[in-house]
């Protein structure tokens, strides 16, 4: 059993208030009992798995790589954003794009106006920044624990719901 399934059927058992239990053999599974299979987890790690642009098939060794350097359907943004293109696409247009872009053609005044656009947000972010830098300094915080607890109905289709204490 992979990681990811592991830990999601000990997470339902604790939802449901009862033991895990393998769902082939139903004996109890629990963190402390179980061990990792890494025979399994290399040969999971070689299966294909779909490229999040393109949806192709690609080993999980090669992936990454793909996604990054080779997909033509991975996102990238023009090579003038920093002076104020605010164009992203695939990387099968980025050229098309370039070549018609019209960034590098605007006057000094034209990209004084978006620089100093572009330098009026980046303040901003800073003050925002600045703002929860100082809250978070303070000597003493007041918070208030919040938490939830899990319940499911008994409907014909089961739902998961979660409910808290009254804040007062």
């Amino acid at each position: 059993m992979c990681a990811g399934c592991f830990i999601h059927l000990l997470a339902d058992a604790r939802l449901k208030e009862e033991q895990a239990t393998c769902p082939n053999c139903r004996c109890e599974i629990s963190k402390s009992l179980c061990c990792r299979n890494l025979a399994v987890e290399k040969a999971v790690s070689e299966l294909p798995s779909e490229c999040g642009f393109c949806m192709q098939q690609f080993p999980r060794s090669l992936l990454e790589r793909h996604q990054k350097e080779e997909c033509q359907d991975r996102v990238t943004q023009c090579k003038y954003k920093r002076i104020g293109c605010p164009w992203q696409g695939p990387y099968h247009e980025l050229t098309v794009h370039e070549a018609e872009c019209t960034h590098p053609t605007k006057t000094g005044n034209e990209l004084m106006e978006i620089l100093d656009e572009m330098d009026q947000t980046r303040k901003k972010e800073m003050q925002l920044y600045n703002s929860i830098f100082s809250l978070l300094s303070f000597e003493k915080i007041g918070y208030t624990e919040v938490q939830f607890r899990p319940y499911r109905t008994d409907d014909f289709i089961t739902r998961l719901y979660y409910e808290t204490p009254r804040l007062t």
